[in-house]
């Protein structure tokens, strides 16, 4: 069996520190304004989507002349800075009562659609965003302002071919750290095997791929790295690794043949597909997805589709002269459509006409929509008590029941000593009143008096 790799990506690569700085703001100000983006954290160690979407974004936009930073949820109760040209929303249910209104509102809608459809605050925004052209038609709907396709992307300087590893090791004395227990390139990153990864994690609701993954039986296991693993069923076809961070993920596709992809139903239903999709390809490893809806549109119709066990095992034979063709291909389409810097080009216009826009705007937003934001802070505020409460009620609970489980150990030895006792007990009373005992202990008494 090819040994899977367990990546070593080291913490001070430059990338990492890049994106680590974006994180930050410590690249606020731009001769063009700054633009800030409404995320779930501003902290790349807790893994989210939508920070490294919106960080991958921010880092082309910087080249283009933008000051960049986050808005992390944590601060959606403050009034957002007046410097702000330009606020980009990355999440449904960020309400933007808080922000300038000489401030420009984009809405990036990547998935969950129909709820961005369906806000009653959607008018706010100056522009909207959508991943797929079917997402675009819907939020059209209900929407007066122009909305135009604009798809996640990848950074095609942090997911590279081994090749390219190689050329920027040799050009820039960077690179990769070197795998465990696998062949290495001259960059010291994992050789590319035949085998199947994938990065799908478990967030407490069940993924569609789960029930394919329980049955498949490829060549060899797919590889998973998962967050939550612990809390993932084992299987014979899947070998269950923990979650890698975002900046191992080149690392782990570089040294992947095939990336076992899974798109959620509310994406699924609009097309809207996602990052891995896009990362794998830039990596030279190919997907294998089970949502068709959306790649004719991306130019990437050829990724291969599974809908059962079946399906993705015939997937993974695929054979590697095959396979190297097809990836050639399809990530040509990643690399000169679907790159960051290509996304940055793109909504360059709209920026400008967004800001434009607004610029004819002063003061506040309006007072019913500043309401709402603060009714949707204190909402969130309780959501937050409730989840530390109930975590603690089953932190106690837990703690209970294990308690209960010593208690019952404890309580079960007991018994199991108290019988042992009582069957020794038994046992000895019956020998003293044995008369092979009393003629042997009489015996005994007369002998210690005789040596009197």
């Amino acid at each position: 069996m090819t040994a899977a790799v367990i990546p070593n990506t080291p913490m001070s690569s430059p990338l990492r520190q890049e994106y680590t700085a974006l994180a930050a703001g410590e690249h606020a100000e731009g001769p063009r304004g700054t633009i800030r983006f409404a995320v779930s954290t501003d902290d790349p160690t807790e893994g989210k989507g939508d920070l490294f979407v919106a960080l991958g974004l921010a880092r082309a936009l910087r080249a283009e002349g933008w000051g960049v930073a986050m808005w992390p949820l944590a601060r959606w109760g403050e009034q957002v800075p007046e410097d702000t040209a330009v606020l980009v929303s990355m999440i449904e249910s960020f309400v933007p009562g808080y922000v300038p209104a000489s401030t420009a509102l984009v809405a990036w809608v990547r998935n969950w659609t129909a709820k961005w459809a369906a806000l009653p605050y959607l008018d706010e925004f100056d522009a909207v965003w959508t991943s797929s052209g079917i997402a675009r038609d819907v939020v059209a709907a209900n929407y007066d302002g122009p909305v135009e396709v604009v798809p996640i992307g990848v950074d095609t300087d942090l997911f590279t071919t081994n090749e390219e590893a190689t050329e920027t090791v040799t050009g820039t004395g960077t690179g990769t750290g070197p795998g465990t227990g696998t062949a290495t390139t001259t960059t010291g990153a994992p050789a590319r095997t035949d085998r199947a990864v994938t990065t799908v994690n478990f967030w407490g609701v069940r993924r569609r791929v789960q029930d394919v993954l329980a049955e498949v039986a490829p060549a060899e296991p797919i590889v998973w790295f998962a967050a939550n693993v612990d809390h993932v069923e084992a299987s014979a076809g899947v070998e269950l690794r923990p979650a890698v961070s975002y900046f191992a993920l080149p690392e782990v596709y570089r040294a992947a043949g095939f990336v076992v992809d899974d798109v959620i139903a509310p994406a699924a239903e609009f097309g809207t597909l996602n990052s891995r999709l896009y990362e794998s390809l830039a990596s030279g490893a190919l997907p294998v997805t089970d949502c068709a809806l959306g790649l004719d549109e991306l130019g990437l119709s050829d990724v291969p589709v599974f809908e059962d066990a079946a399906s993705l095992e015939r997937a993974l034979a695929m054979p590697r002269a095959e396979r190297t063709a097809l990836v050639a291909r399809l990530r040509a389409v990643v690399v000169e459509r679907h790159s960051f810097r290509a996304r940055a080009v793109q909504i360059g216009p709209v920026l400008d006409a967004a800001v434009a826009i607004a610029s004819g705007r002063s003061g506040e937003r309006g007072a019913f929509l500043r309401w709402a934001t603060a009714q949707r802070e204190v909402l969130r505020q309780a959501e937050h008590d409730r989840d530390v409460h109930l975590a603690g009620v089953q932190d106690i609970n837990q703690r209970l029941i294990v308690s209960e489980q010593k208690v019952g150990a404890y309580d079960t030895a007991r018994r199991q000593a108290e019988a042992e006792r009582d069957q020794i007990a038994a046992r000895f009373d019956g020998l003293t009143r044995s008369p092979e005992y009393r003629l042997l202990h009489g015996v005994g008494l007369m002998a210690r008096r005789a040596r009197r």
